[in-house]
C-alpha cells in the first residue's frame, strides 16, 4: 500500500483494501492508471439509491502538505456527510483546499460554500463575492450564507458531500497513524495541521508565554495526540475532561514546539506563540541568584504581589512563586505581609539586603522586562 522511492512516500489507494460506509453498505472501487472512482451501490436491485461516484487521484504523496491537511481535517472537519471544513483564517481555508486539490485531487470548483456572518449590514451577495475571490471558488457554488449573532468573527465552510470519501479519509487516517509516529517529520506536519485547526495559546497578562491547549472531545484521538507529542520529545499535562483541552506546559515543551515550527501553520496563532515565547525566553536566561536580586530590588519600592513581580522582571508567576519566593523566605529575606484581593504581598523583612550582583551585565537604565539591551537577557 504504501512505496518509497528516493525518500519520497506515496499510497497506493487501489491496495488500501475492502471498505463499507457506516451504514454497512460496501463500497466499490474501479481503479484507473491515475485516479480511481469510488461508490456505493443501492441496498436492493429495485429499491433506493447508491452513491454517486467520485474520482480522486489514485497515488498520494505523503509529503508535508498532505500530513498537515490530514491534521487539518482530523483537528476540525467532519467526519459523517463529505469532506466538510470550517475556519475564519483565509490562509488556512487555501491550505485545506491546497490539500484536496493536490493530493487528494480534488478542484476548487467542486466545493460547496457556505458563509456565516453575526450581522449583515448590506446585500449577502457582497461578502459571498468577497469569499468567492478570495478562495476562488465560483460565485454558482455558494448556497446560503447564515446569520448568527453568537459569533465574534466570519468565516465560511466548504465541503464536498461524499460517504465514500469521509470513510476513506478515516480509513487512511488509522492505516496511517504507525507511519505517522515512525516518522519525526511526518508527526510534526501532522501536530501543525491539528493545532492550526484545534489549537490555542494562553498568554499571561503580563505577555508571557503560560501554556498551550490543543482541543478534542475524542478520548481515543487525545491518547493518540498524546503518543505523538511524545515522539517529539514534548509532554503534554493531564487531559481536561470539563473543557476537553489537553495542555501543554513548560520552558522545555514550549522551546521543542517552536524548534520543529509547530505553530508555524496558522498566522495569528503563530504570531501569539512567538511574543509569549520571546517573554519566556528572555526571562529564562537570568541566573537564579541574580533573579533572586532582582526581587529583592523590586520589594525595595514596597509589597508586591506574584504578578507583579513576574510582570517586572519577566520572568513566569509560577517561578516566581514556586521557587524563588520560598528561598528567599527561607533565608529570612521577604515575608508575607497580608493580601491584594486575593494575591499575597510580600515585602522584605528586616535586615540588610545585598546589592544586585552584575554577573558581567551591562548595567540597566531601569528594571523592566525590556530595558536591557546586554546579550545575556
Amino acid at each position: 500500500m504504501i512505496s518509497e522511492k528516493r525518500d519520497i512516500f506515496h499510497i497506493d489507494l487501489a491496495a488500501i483494501g475492502p471498505m463499507k460506509t457506516a451504514t454497512g453498505r460496501g463500497i466499490i472501487t474501479e481503479v484507473g492508471e491515475r485516479r480511481i472512482k469510488l461508490y456505493t451501490l443501492a441496498p436492493e436491485p429495485y429499491h433506493g439509491s447508491g452513491s454517486k461516484k467520485i474520482s480522486i487521484n489514485r497515488f498520494i504523496e505523503l509529503d508535508d502538505l498532505f500530513f498537515e491537511g490530514l491534521g487539518l481535517w482530523q483537528g476540525e472537519g467532519s467526519k459523517s456527510k463529505g469532506l466538510y471544513f470550517c475556519n475564519s483564517t483565509l490562509e488556512i481555508l487555501l491550505h485545506f483546499l491546497d490539500f484536496s486539490e493536490k493530493r487528494l485531487g480534488l478542484t476548487k470548483k467542486s466545493f460547496k460554500v457556505v458563509t456565516h456572518v453575526s450581522q449583515l449590514d448590506g446585500p449577502g451577495d457582497e461578502v459571498m463575492k468577497k469569499w468567492s475571490s478570495l478562495l476562488e471558488i465560483p460565485m454558482e457554488n455558494f448556497v446560503d450564507i447564515c446569520i448568527d449573532p453568537r459569533i465574534n468573527q466570519e468565516h465560511v465552510q466548504i465541503y464536498f458531500n461524499s460517504v465514500v470519501l469521509v470513510e476513506l479519509l478515516m480509513n487512511l487516517h488509522e492505516k496511517l497513524k504507525p507511519l505517522i509516529l515512525s516518522n519525526i517529520n511526518f508527526v510534526a506536519n501532522y501536530l501543525r495541521g491539528i493545532y492550526a485547526a484545534e489549537g490555542s495559546v494562553i498568554l499571561r497578562r503580563s505577555g508571557i508565554l503560560h501554556h498551550l491547549n490543543v482541543s478534542s472531545k475524542d478520548e481515543r484521538m487525545v491518547k493518540f495526540l498524546e503518543r505523538c507529542f511524545a515522539s517529539l520529545g514534548i509532554t503534554p499535562s493531564k487531559y481536561e475532561n470539563k473543557s476537553r483541552n489537553l495542555p501543554i506546559h513548560g520552558w522545555r515543551n514550549f522551546k521543542r514546539f517552536r524548534e520543529l515550527g509547530i505553530h508555524t501553520l496558522h498566522p495569528e496563532k503563530r504570531a501569539k506563540f512567538e511574543r509569549g515565547f520571546a517573554n519566556y525566553k528572555r526571562t529564562n536566561v537570568l541566573d537564579g541568584e541574580e533573579a533572586r536580586s532582582l526581587i529583592l530590588q523590586q520589594l525595595t519600592s514596597g509589597p508586591k504581589t506574584y504578578d507583579e513581580l513576574a510582570a517586572a522582571l519577566g520572568k513566569a508567576r509560577t517561578t516566581i512563586q514556586a521557587h524563588h519566593i520560598p528561598i528567599l523566605e527561607r533565608e529570612g529575606k521577604v515575608k508575607r505581609v497580608g493580601k491584594r484581593g486575593h494575591a499575597s504581598l510580600w515585602a522584605i523583612a528586616e535586615g540588610k539586603i545585598s546589592q544586585t550582583p552584575t554577573f558581567n551585565r551591562a548595567p540597566c537604565a531601569e528594571l523592566t522586562p525590556c530595558s536591557c539591551t546586554c546579550p545575556t537577557t
